[in-house]
């Protein structure tokens, strides 16, 4: 069932992403949001409880992110930085959720505490520099900015430190790739086809923390 997912998924997201060439376009929003709208299915028939929970929010706050951001509207960017302020949140709180389980093991543990330690820094100097190459042009946004870019560097480090899995940090670092490039583009100069490399890291930081979220909460189920 996954494997079908994650083909589906990918043929979505390739779809969105041939259509940014004539972009923008009358409902554009439906077609960038039904990559993640079919991970969140994913997740409420592939987990249950309290997983379910947070998992699903975490990508409904991304859906409703990705929908916001996509609208020509008041005051969007400042919506969709709350959404996704929210969904990575609940995303923490899936790797703390799954550090509690009872039958977590250690060979969950993919990389050695020396690699994560290293990736931790690697992380953590590029949230800085990006706050210092950002923030003085955030203007009005400076708080909001501020507390975005502190998030989502919790969200990184958590990645690394609960939730252990390769696919799992490969989705951190992804997110915090798209978002880098995303500010860029809003705050500084626009990098060369910046939105179709926003929307790349970013399908793919999705499927990388969904799939390997059901896959930590769920290691004996069907591929």
């Amino acid at each position: 069932m996954k494997k079908r997912i994650a083909v589906v998924y990918a043929v979505l997201s390739s779809i969105y992403l041939a259509s940014l060439l004539f972009s923008p376009y009358a409902y554009q929003f439906v077609l960038k949001a039904l990559p993640v709208a079919l991970l969140t299915l994913a997740v409420v028939k592939s987990t249950a409880g309290i997983t379910r929970v947070v998992l699903a929010c975490a990508l409904i706050f991304s859906l409703a992110g990705d929908v916001v951001l996509a609208l020509p509207i008041e005051y969007s960017f400042l919506a969709g930085l709350a959404c996704f302020f929210l969904a990575h949140v609940t995303y923490v709180l899936s790797f703390y959720c799954f550090t509690k389980r009872a039958d977590h093991v250690q060979h969950t543990n993919a990389f050695s505490p020396l690699a994560k330690g290293l990736i931790s820094l690697c992380v953590l100097i590029f949230a800085l520099l990006m706050a210092m190459h950002i923030l003085p042009e955030a203007n009005t946004l400076f708080f909001p900015v501020l507390a975005y870019i502190s998030v989502i560097l919790t969200m990184g480090l958590s990645a690394i430190w609960l939730g252990n899995t390769r696919l799992i940090i490969c989705g951190a670092v992804l997110f915090i790739v798209s978002d880098a490039v995303l500010a860029q583009s809003v705050f500084r100069t626009p990098l060369p086809l910046s939105p179709f490399l926003v929307m790349l890291t970013y399908y793919a930081a999705q499927y990388c923390l969904a799939f390997g979220l059901m896959a930590a909460f769920n290691p004996d189920s069907e591929n």
